[in-house]
Formats: C-alpha cells, structure tokens, sequence
C-alpha cells in the first residue's frame, strides 16, 4: 500500500539506561526533532528472558518499573498531546498494564510472531500493529497476520522489516523484501534502520527505502550516545535525529508531487532552456508559403510550436515577415 505520509518513530529502545530522566530526555528529544512518535520497550524481564542467558543481569538492572512508565507516558501525553506513543510488547504479561496506558500504537517484536498468548491480547488493544518483521520467515509473517486477523478482523496492521546487529552492516538489509511485501500485502510497509549511529550512509539508505515503497521509517533515539550504554550503536543523538527528520520530510515532499506533469517554476526554467522550437531558417516574408525547408527546430530563449507540430503550418501563408531565427508561432499564420 503505497503511502505518500512517511511516520518516524523514534526508538527510545533501553537507551534510558534505566533512568527516569534519561528516558524523559530522549521523550524531549523526540518532540523537538518533530517525529511521529515515541516508541518505549515495556516488559518485566522475569517473562521475556531465560536467567541463564549472559546478558539477563545487565537488562534487569535497567528494568523500568510500571510506575515510571506510568509517570513517562503521563508525562509524554500532558506535555506533548500531538506526540503519538508506541509501545513495543516483548511478553503477554504486561499487555494488561500497556492497555491502561492508552498509547497510540503496538509494536510486536521478531521474537513473537509466533506467540499466540501474546497476539491474542494485542489483536483486542484495537490499536494499530506494527509487525516487525526481520529474521523472520514467510510461514512466521503468516502466522501472525492471520492469527492477528482470526482475532480481529478490524485489526490495522503495518509491516516493518529491519534488523538489529548493534550496528547492523549495510551487506546485511536486504531491499529487495520491501517490493515483494508491497505485492504480497495490503498493508504499509516499514524500514527499521539499524545501521550505525552517525554514519554518512543513513539517509541514502533510508531514501533507497523509501523509494522502494516504505512510509514508516523507525530509528533509535538517545540523548548522549558515547555515554550511553544500551542501544546506542544504531542510535542517533537528538540534533543528528533533528536532521534526519528534515532529511525525510524532504523526500516526503518530493513524493507528493500527485500531478508529476503540471509544471513547476524551476521545471518551466529548465524546458525554456532544453526544448527545441520551430523557428525560421532564413529571411522570410508576409504571405510566403511556408515550406519544410523554411523552418527549423532549435534551442530558442523562446518556447514555441513544438517541432512533432510542424505539419500543422506547412503550407500556410505568413502574415508578417520573420526573421531567420525569429520563432514562428500560430498567431503568426493565415
């Protein structure tokens, strides 16, 4: 479904670091950099990871109670009411607490596609469902799309492909899915980037996105990335997301243009500087019959009849006399 609309969110992902502040700093960041959206990662860490896995102490010490997501979205929502908020599930668990929240949108994460304890509660938030979809199979995305639809056949659903190798390579994306999800689907397709923070490649990336058809472009946000110490390797810091914004209202503007052939002013500029006229190619007089080899199609300061028109004034009487490279126009013929 082609969308001319491009939402950003802004991932906040654990770049809180588990900080109250932090996290409130990075909401800060993401109004001031005019995204879309806000996108917080909620879960107890007690439902979405094995203890024995080597990184489950550095994320439980990060874990955000609900009471401070409480206190982030109030705050989000009182403060910047055209913010919308995003929430990425990770476990069925906290779904109940999600949906007190009344937040604008759902995200389920790779890691659940084929979890039907958590599409189950998502698919009755009666939000709008982003799937990502990165790493993930064909037989996975169908899963979940038609678990998803069984549940609720209202459902909105949106599908974002990207993945997260912190940071991930450029050899890695592959684009080619976005056009055979366009094809596949009827539904907005999705760019995830997680490719290096910083680095001079984004935006051509993010524009090959877009140009392949993606209207929601979702990238991570910290406020401080050197001192950051989770999620910051594709992160950008606000000014950098601030730019980053304006870049893609850019191209947003570029894929507006709905009549392509209803000129602009730099577009007439460059016709009377490239188009070819009809011009006379020698001293011609009032009421001398106008014949192939009287004329020529040349580069002119003047835009005149346009040389596949040429036959329509062969054979027609001049009624002024033209000089060789004046233009020739109707207004000039019997």
């Amino acid at each position: 479904m082609k969308n001319n609309s491009i939402f950003i969110i802004a991932e906040m992902a654990c770049s809180h670091d588990g900080s109250f502040n932090k996290a409130k700093k990075i909401i800060d960041a993401a109004y001031s950099s005019k995204a879309n959206a806000i996108q917080l990662q909620i879960w107890k860490i007690e439902y979405m990871m094995n203890p024995k896995r080597k990184d489950y102490e550095e994320i439980k010490k990060i874990e955000l109670s609900y009471e401070i997501w409480t206190k982030l979205v109030n705050y989000s929502k009182e403060k910047y009411p055209n913010l919308k908020i995003y929430v990425c599930v990770y476990e069925h668990k906290s779904i109940d607490f999600i949906k007190k929240l009344n937040c604008d949108g759902i995200k389920v994460n790779t890691a659940d596609l084929t979890n039907p304890l958590l599409l189950k509660k998502v698919s009755l938030l009666k939000k709008p469902i982003n799937l990502s979809i990165g790493g993930s199979n064909l037989e996975e995305i169908e899963y979940s799309i038609k678990f998803i639809k069984k549940a609720n056949r209202n459902a909105s659903i949106n599908l974002l492909y990207g993945i997260q190798n912190f940071p991930t390579k450029i050899d890695d994306l592959k684009f080619g899915i976005f056009q055979i999800l366009i094809k596949k689907y009827n539904y907005r397709i999705g760019y995830q980037d997680h490719t290096e923070g910083g680095s001079s490649d984004l935006n051509w990336i993010t524009a090959l996105s877009i140009g392949e058809g993606v209207s929601i472009i979702e990238k991570h946000l910290t406020v401080e990335r050197k001192k950051t110490k989770f999620d910051y390797q594709s992160a950008l810091n606000k000014n950098e997301f601030k730019n980053y914004v304006l870049f893609l209202r850019k191209i947003e503007k570029l894929e507006k243009n709905e009549n392509i052939f209803s000129f602009s002013k730099s577009e007439k500029k460059y016709r009377k500087f490239q188009k070819k006229s009809i011009v006379a190619i020698k001293n011609l007089n009032k009421n001398d019959v106008l014949k192939v080899d009287d004329i020529a199609f040349l580069r002119t300061d003047i835009n005149g009849i346009s040389p596949h028109l040429y036959k329509k004034i062969i054979n027609k009487k001049l009624k002024i006399n033209k000089k060789k490279y004046q233009v020739i126009n109707y207004n000039d013929l019997k």
